[in-house]
Order: structure tokens, then sequence, then C-alpha cells
């Protein structure tokens, strides 16, 4: 007798179209921080069930841009002072570990791959194209993550990452100093592709000092502890 074929490769596959949709919708601030979420109008407009609505706004909380209230309802994560201090000082540590393996691993071509992201990124800026600019800047960093070869710093690179640009879509928390941003950039890349491992992960940590110091800055005085570790980055 044939087996039927199996739905669940299928219902895993909406799930993740649904988590996609969403997750869209919060990052281009459709969805601003702190609002609901509501299971039966998601159902409705994605054209799923509810079933698979709570399965993507589960593995949205996973990622951090979704909070479960009282397991009774779904809202948008907040975006403080606070949880922007964290998801720098913790993007500079995953990106310094990330840029010094990558230094050990980095071929001629990856070499000219990363030359190209930062042609284009200074493409963009001079063009006055910024959210393009913003878009290839995500696109380098993970290209410097993907020559780590370390599948689980990828993984938490990625997750940050979706952290990095809620906070900055909901703070307006976006660069000021384009100049400066180019020429980051180019030491970075350049200090990646020399193999010199102990600049390159100096250069990727140093890259959120400024947000870094920022947000120190405006953190309450009573969180003391985080305003040493936020020093010493």
């Amino acid at each position: 007798m044939a087996k039927l074929t199996s739905l669940k490769a299928e219902k895993r596959q909406l799930d993740r179209r649904a988590a996609d949709h969403i997750r869209s919708h919060i990052l281009d601030g459709i969805f601003p921080a702190n609002s609901r979420l509501l299971e039966t109008q998601l159902s409705e407009e994605l054209e799923v069930s509810r079933g698979t609505v709570r399965s993507a706004l589960a593995q949205l909380a996973s990622e951090g841009l979704v909070k479960q209230v009282a397991f009774t309802r779904w809202e948008v994560s907040g975006s403080s002072t606070t949880d922007g201090w964290e998801i720098y000082t913790l993007r500079g540590a995953l990106e310094g570990l990330g840029a010094s393996l990558a230094a050990a691993n980095v071929t001629p071509e990856d070499a000219g791959r990363l030359r190209t992201i930062g042609s284009e990124l200074l493409r963009a800026i001079s063009e006055r194209r910024f959210q393009d600019a913003t878009d290839i800047d995500f696109d380098l960093h993970a290209a410097i993550i993907a020559l780590a070869r370390h599948r689980r710093l990828a993984e938490q690179h990625r997750l940050i990452m979706h952290q990095v640009r809620f906070h900055m879509v909901q703070s307006g928390f976006l660069p000021k100093d384009y100049d400066g941003l180019i020429a980051e950039h180019k030491e970075l890349i350049e200090a990646v592709i020399a193999g010199d491992a102990d600049r390159a992960e100096r250069l990727a940590r140093s890259h959120n000092e400024a947000e870094v110091r920022l947000l120190t800055a405006s953190l309450q005085p009573g969180v003391q502890p985080g305003r040493i570790a936020a020093e010493s980055v």
C-alpha cells in the first residue's frame, strides 16, 4: 500500500514563511515596539492557522523580537537604552571573534568579495542611498562572519543583527558620520585580507564604540556595572 506524503516539512516551511512576514513588518517599523500582536488578526491576514502564527511568534520570541506577556498575549519587544547597550556590546564581541577567525581563513577570492562589498558601500553612500548603505553594511559584516567558518557564531550573529536592525528602526539610532563609517570599514576589510587577526579583532570590536559610549551615557546612574563593562569594550 502506498504511503501518504508527510506534511511535516510543508508545515515547518509555512511556519518559517509566516515568521519571515511578521519579522519584516517588525524590522520595517510597521509593527512598532511594544505593540500588541493578535493571533487571530495575523492568522486572517496571512491566511494560515492560528497554530502556524503561534509557532511563528515563538520563533520570533527566540530571536528577541517578540515577547509573550503573562502567557496570554504577544507583543513586539521594547527598545530601551539598556537594550541598545546590550545589543551593541554583544555585537562587538561576536564580530571581534568573527573578524579574528576570518583573518586566518581568507583566500584571494574572499578578498575580492570583501573589497567588492566595500566598493558597493562607498557607492551607496556617495549617491546618498543611505538605506541601501545600511543593508550593504550588514552584508559586509555577515560576509566576514561567514569567513570565520564557525556555525554557532554565525547563528548567534544572525540573531543579534535582527535585534540591531530593530533597535535602529525603533530608536532612529542611525549613523551620523558616513565618512568615518567608510574609513572604518576599509580598515577592517584590509586587516582581514592581510591576515592580521589581532588588528581585525580590535577594529571589529571598536566599530560600535561610538554607539556604546552614547548609550552608556544615557543609562540611569544606577546601572554602574553596565557602565564599567561598556567603557572597557
